[in-house]
C-alpha cells in the first residue's frame, strides 16, 4: 500500500510499508491529499526501450569505428 505522507515543496513522500519514496509531486492527480492511498500502475515501453538501445548502440559503434 502506498500512502501519501506528506508534500514538501516539489516532492511527494509516500510511505510503502516502512519504507519512505520520493516522488515528484507532478506525478501526483490533482487533488492528492496527506492520508490518501495511492495506487501505483508500472509498466515497461518496450518500443520506447528498444529505441533507447538502438541510440546507444548507434553512439558505441561511432565511438569505436
Amino acid at each position: 500500500m502506498f500512502v501519501l505522507d506528506r508534500i514538501e515543496g516539489d516532492w511527494a513522500m509516500v510511505e510503502y510499508g516502512k519504507t519512505m519514496l520520493q516522488l515528484p509531486k507532478t506525478l501526483l492527480p490533482e487533488n492528492a491529499k496527506e492520508g490518501d492511498i495511492l495506487q501505483i500502475h508500472i509498466s515497461v515501453n518496450k518500443e520506447q526501450t528498444n529505441n533507447r538501445k538502438e541510440r546507444l548502440e548507434e553512439k558505441a559503434r561511432r565511438l569505436f569505428d
